[in-house]
């Protein structure tokens, strides 16, 4: 079984994001789809993935993402 370190919401606008946080290794998901292929735009993947780099926690953690609402632009954010 897989253990969520974390689960959190996010809004902006009209996107509401359920984000859960598990040990892995840097893998992000959105709705089922790899960050790189649900985002349109390499500064979309850019936002999602900016808390992570940040942090340097990038190659830690595996993030799954679902989104509903708005735009892409309101989703990434």
């Amino acid at each position: 079984m897989v253990k969520n370190i974390a689960i959190g919401t996010g809004r902006r606008k009209t996107a509401v994001a359920r984000v859960f946080v598990r040990e892995g290794s840097g893998k992000v998901v959105v709705n089922g789809k790899d960050v790189k292929d649900y985002f349109t735009t390499e500064e979309q993947v850019r936002v999602v993935r900016q808390p992570l780099l940040v942090t340097a926690n990038d190659n830690k953690f595996d993030i799954l993402i679902t989104v509903a609402g708005g735009g892409l632009n309101g989703q990434a954010a």
